[in-house]
């Protein structure tokens, strides 16, 4: 009984809300409380009838007091002093509020429902559900269920799984015929003869997909959005789109069905419909962590085939040119680079980051499928790897990752240096070690650091396995189904190891604060002892009011970023560090924990909760905004320096890591320019880097945009796994775009 609706022209059908760029309420937990709905009304967010609004409220006690919240689930656990002074004080980001209310209540946008756990990142096998359909799915579940002896309970659990797959894939066919009927009824009445036919046209592709296969590449696109529509979250990806539809539109054009004008058309009308989609989740601290209605629907181009050979293509080119051509912050392309990349293709990508758009963002095929290969994907699968959110490692229908918290490592550095308490209240939030001004030298000062960064390891994989087992209740069948072996298993992927057991990911923020921090630590107490390590903590304490000299003294420390390999050194070994600590922690699947590095927008509200740092950072101030970033404004010797420094790190031993650049305009005027950075990028990539994007934007404009905001509606930047609208994004999310180092080539 959803509304449904077909707007004028277009081509491709399939509505997230019952209104064109709405919100629908959530099917997991309340909307906002009245007071931070009209925040969001105040800022001009979104906007509601009266009448919307009673009814949201009617379903108010529905929520109240019955557990039915993952967060309520969740805070269960958090009954002891223990673990709830470590969840409220915000080493992950952001702190919990309540134990009912977990990092902030309310959510909206999640179109059909039929999302994985409550947000799990989970790459579908799209080439599998579009070539094979959801009949012959339903009469293979039927087929595995009259199989089906109750010989044990998990035979009765399998059949309980099987039943509920059929039902769910045969109520998306009743939804999608009826999008078909609704073409049909419009058709006939329609007068306009061309608009007649592609409503006609319309039709018997819904009657068709995702019925059956897709026999052309219209019903592929079709078919495609529909199970995208099942999933739309903000971070529902596409996989390697390129890749897998192909076929059909070399197939079309061959046959003389389609020209390359048309595919264009409906790749770029694909990206206004994923634009029509809007998800805002969590209090205004979540928010907050999710500057500008953040969103990861990450489509993967470019790479190479299981045998080595590139598998650039039509599509490839025409996913760029859709993406200047619409000039919108979404859908997300990412390509993987190689050495055998075109020129060309890295060329038009460089023309689309041109544009100002951010996207797309480079990726190292050769580091993403090292690490799946050393996390158990046989070698002759690994190439298969895609990605989901802003850069998490994924195999299509083979993995998961669904409890990542943005754990942040200044936090750590902060109790290390007292003694493990929290020097604004005086808990002990770590294990007891001694005051900073006890410590002889700065390798037993690391040590101490890195027992803190254990103990609160540990901690974080509590809220983890909680989270997991918690997320068990929010199933989902429609992915599980189309998962590896779905059928086969008779288990939901929440209850279930998968190829790549990535389902636990320890995420640092801030770790480059922390590099430059023990840095200038090293420097000035231990190595040329010019700052005591009283005066250090007192300079601290004082938030630098009175130190002023000390704090220019941290500021002029060595710097990550500038090919310092005093600094970079120190860099390297504290990566390999917390890449060898994470996995001594096991999931509730017996899996090692995996080490990543994205920070979405978290280190804006966690520097905003964190006291003064030895970098020379004061209270407050935001954080690096990756974990191979330069802190904003310290990398002084050009984007070479910040390649070398980066190189430096062990980044094949994390799932993920993050790099952003800001580059003037006047250095990307000719395409001598885009070979320039394509070389750069090319080099960076295939000889230990990971990931690389830009932002194409001088600052002035920027100053120009944020306070001038109505000039500037469609200015897109780069923000850290995603692209955004500057104009709606946080206050502190903006200056530290700003002040981001802008880079001559």
């Amino acid at each position: 009984r959803k509304t449904i609706f077909i707007q004028d022209d277009e081509l491709i059908v399939g509505n997230f809300a019952e209104k064109p760029m709405g919100l629908e309420a959530a099917t997991i937990c309340p909307t906002w409380p009245d007071d931070d709905l009209d925040t969001l009304i105040n800022s001009k967010t979104i906007s509601i009838s009266d009448e919307d609004r009673r009814i949201l409220r009617s379903y108010d006690s529905y929520w109240e007091g019955q557990y039915r919240t993952k967060d309520e689930q969740q805070g269960l656990f958090y009954d002891n002093d223990r673990i709830w002074n470590f969840i409220s004080r915000g080493f992950l980001c952001p702190p919990w509020k309540s134990r009912t209310q977990g990092r902030g209540q309310g959510r909206a946008g999640e179109c059909w429902g039929m999302m994985l756990g409550v947000g799990t990142l989970f790459t579908p096998d799209y080439e599998t559900i579009i070539s094979t359909g959801f009949e012959a799915t339903i009469a293979a579940c039927k087929k595995e269920l009259e199989d089906v002896r109750y010989y044990n309970g998990d035979l009765v659990e399998k059949s309980i799984y099987l039943r509920a797959a059929i039902i769910a894939l045969e109520a998306v066919l009743r939804l999608t015929d009826r999008y078909a009927k609704l073409a049909s009824d419009m058709a006939e009445k329609e007068s306009d003869p061309i608009r007649k036919k592609e409503l006609q046209q319309i039709s018997e592709i819904c009657y068709t997909v995702p019925r059956k296969p897709a026999n052309n590449f219209r019903e592929a696109l079709q078919a495609f959005f529909f199970y995208f529509c099942l999933d739309a979250i903000g971070t529902s990806p596409g996989g390697r789109f390129d890749k897998y539809m192909y076929p059909y539109y070399k197939a079309d054009l061959e046959a003389g069905k389609i020209t390359p004008e048309e595919a264009l058309e409906l790749l770029e009308l694909l990206r206004v419909k994923i634009m029509e989609f809007n998800q805002i989740a969590g209090g205004a601290q979540q928010r907050a962590k999710w500057a500008g209605m953040a969103r990861w629907n990450n489509f993967l181009i470019g790479g190479t085939d299981g045998h080595g050979n590139d598998i650039t293509n039509d599509i490839t080119y025409l996913m760029l040119q859709a993406a200047i051509d619409t000039h919108t912050p979404h859908n997300t392309l990412t390509l993987r680079v190689h050495k055998g990349t075109p020129q060309k293709l890295l060329i038009k990508s460089l023309e689309v980051v041109r544009s100002g758009m951010g996207m797309p963002a480079f990726i190292s095929e050769d580091s993403y499928r090292t690490f799946v290969q050393n996390h158990g994907v046989p070698a002759e699968r690994a190439n298969d790897f895609t990605i989901a959110g802003c850069l998490d490692v994924t195999m299509p229908g083979d993995s998961k990752n669904n409890s990542f918290g943005m754990f942040i490592v200044p936090c750590v550095l902060e109790i290390a240096l007292f003694g493990g308490k929290e020097p604004k209240t005086g808990v002990l939030q770590g294990v007891k070690t001694p005051e900073f001004a006890e410590f002889k030298t700065f390798e037993e000062f690391y040590q101490a650091f890195l027992l803190q960064l254990k103990h609160c390891m540990g901690m974080v994989c509590e809220e983890h396995n909680v989270l997991q087992w918690v997320s068990r209740n929010f199933p989902d069948v429609i992915h599980s189904i189309f998962a590896r072996d779905g059928i086969k298993s008779g288990k939901d992927v929440l209850n279930r190891t998968m190829g790549l057991d990535n389902s636990s990911a320890i995420n640092m923020v801030g770790i480059i604060n922390v590099v430059n921090c023990l840095a200038s630590i090293k420097k000035l107490v231990y190595d040329d002892k010019t700052v005591s390590a009283e005066t250090m903590i007192a300079a601290l304490k004082a938030n630098w009011a009175g130190y002023e000299d000390v704090q220019k003294l941290c500021l002029e420390a060595p710097k990550y970023g500038n090919n310092i390999d005093y600094v970079d050194e120190i860099a390297a070994r504290l990566y390999n560090d917390y890449a060898d600590l994470v996995p001594e922690f096991t999931n509730l699947f017996n899996n090692h924990l995996v080490p990543s590095g994205i920070s979405i927008t978290s280190h804006a509200p966690a520097g905003a909760y964190t006291g003064p740092t030895p970098d020379g950072r004061k209270d407050g101030e935001t954080f690096a905004d990756g974990s191979t970033s330069p802190v904003q404004g310290t990398d002084k010797t050009g984007p070479l320096s910040v390649f070398e420094s980066a190189l430096k790190l062990p980044q094949d031993r994390f799932m993920a890591t993050l790099l952003n650049m800001k580059i003037s305009p006047s250095s990307l005027k000719t395409e001598s320019d885009l070979a320039k950075l394509g070389d750069m990028i090319r080099v960076y990539l295939t000889n230990g880097g990971k990931h690389v994007q830009f932002n194409v934007v001088d600052s002035k404009t920027l100053v120009d945009a944020k306070a001038s905001p109505e000039k500037y509606g469609d200015l897109i930047v780069r923000v850290a796994g995603y692209s955004a609208y500057f104009t709606v994004l946080t206050n502190k999310v903006q200056d530290e775009i700003i002040h981001r180092t802008e880079h001559e080539l």
